[in-house]
């Protein structure tokens, strides 16, 4: 859909008003590099968590990836797109919130979810070529009763800056056929909102989990 979105905006050709910023050659090239950039994020176990990990100066893997339970993924095609044109830098707010089902008088199942906490900060984190990864310790989930459970859940939100050649670009950058612009009210992430431009979120972005 995205590719057939950019074809039919007719960026090489007479471009009609509602897609006229598409004329400008570095949103035109900045709009099609996002259409190719890929970012996921995936929320699952930890493959590498011992649940009573000790410390041990000479393991192979750190102490504080082996005691985290849970990984967060955040992956894009963007470097191998871009080679040397320009610098890229991840940046992600990661706050857990919880999914509370309650069953109902009938006996059905109720579930909501209680708005984030305040960020947290990972226990470590790696960072690759094409990828950052974000180690953290989930809270246990709870059976406060036989009629209401309490599941813990990962909120994401993560953007990619681009800089190079004098300009700065955010990704994901907003769909071909949308006109909106970045600015400073988008340099925050905004935790009531999913599928927002400039913000990749784990819903909008996800991938099948390693859980």
């Amino acid at each position: 859909m995205l590719m057939e979105d950019w074809l039919s905006a007719e960026t090489f050709g007479p471009a009609g008003a509602d897609v006229q910023y598409l004329r400008d050659p570095q949103e035109a090239f900045y709009r099609l590099l996002g259409v190719f950039a890929g970012i996921s994020i995936v929320v699952g176990r930890n493959p590498l968590f011992e649940p009573n990990a000790k410390l041990d100066s000479r393991a192979e893997v750190p102490h504080s990836v082996r005691s985290a339970d849970t990984l967060i993924r955040i992956e894009s095609r963007l470097p191998g797109l871009l080679g040397s044109m320009g610098t890229l830098d991840i940046q992600a707010e990661c706050r857990p919130y919880q999914r509370v089902t309650k069953m109902t008088i009938q006996g059905s199942p109720h579930s909501y979810d209680k708005e984030p906490v305040m960020g947290s900060s990972p226990k470590a984190q790696r960072l690759y070529n094409d990828a950052l990864e974000l180690y953290f310790s989930t809270p246990p989930n709870t059976v406060t009763s036989h009629y209401e459970t309490r599941k813990w859940q990962w909120a994401v939100r993560a953007q990619i800056v681009l800089n190079g050649s004098g300009e700065t670009h955010y990704f994901p950058a907003p769909k071909v056929k949308d006109s909106t612009l970045y600015e400073p009210t988008y340099a925050k992430p905004d935790f009531n909102k999913i599928n927002r431009s400039f913000w990749a979120d784990e819903q909008t972005h996800k991938e099948t989990s390693n859980e």
